[in-house]
């Protein structure tokens, strides 16, 4: 039966400025979008926690409260959805900017998160843990020729020739945590940078 060997793709070498011009910007301009849409729900939510904080609870005041907001937030609506239609007809003159905007946003929030500490610590960590895994891999394999060929020594010569790839093993999940710390770290440091 032939191996199927994964293919490898290391993140610490990628790099969306080689990529070509036509097939980056879209990645930039998602990017880009994205920052925005999680600035507004940071905004929305902060705005939703103070209310919440100013309002009373009382069943009369509460729901007269909810009422006013509601009524306030329909006119709101209202006034945006014609703001709206008037946009839409100028809209494909305004495209081709807002999109160069998001990409050009996108490419600065992704330069970014790429030179933050946490994500450079992760890209070597991850070096390590391959280079740990290859080791065990190798000691592995050479374990199992060095016990297939060696059936007639004694059980302390097996188990002497099995300790490598069992330290090799502990030493590369060892080596797994880590990285998956520092990818947890540089995820969290790099939330922080979105919606900037």
């Amino acid at each position: 039966m032939p191996k199927f060997e994964l293919p490898t793709f290391d993140l610490s070498t990628f790099d969306l400025a080689e990529l070509p011009p036509e097939v980056a910007r879209p990645l930039y301009a998602g990017v880009g979008a994205t920052d925005i849409v999680v600035g507004y729900v940071r905004d929305a939510v902060a705005d939703v926690q103070k209310r919440f904080a100013d309002l009373d609870l009382e069943p009369k005041s509460l729901r007269d409260a909810l009422s006013r907001d509601a009524q306030a937030r329909r006119e709101s609506i209202e006034k945006r959805v014609a703001g709206l239609q008037a946009e839409a007809a100028g809209l494909p003159a305004t495209v081709n900017a807002v999109y160069a905007d998001l990409a050009k946003r996108g490419e600065v929030l992704v330069g970014r998160i790429r030179t933050q500490e946490a994500t450079r610590a992760t890209a070597t960590a991850a070096r390590t843990t391959t280079a740990k895994a290859k080791t065990t891999k190798t000691q592995a394999t050479k374990s199992a020729k060095s016990t297939k060929s060696s059936t007639r020594k004694t059980t302390s010569t097996a188990k002497k020739s099995s300790a490598a790839p069992k330290r090799s093993a502990k030493a590369t999940g060892t080596a797994a945590k880590k990285t998956a710390s520092s990818a947890a770290r540089a995820t969290t440091d790099a939330t922080a940078k979105v919606g900037d």
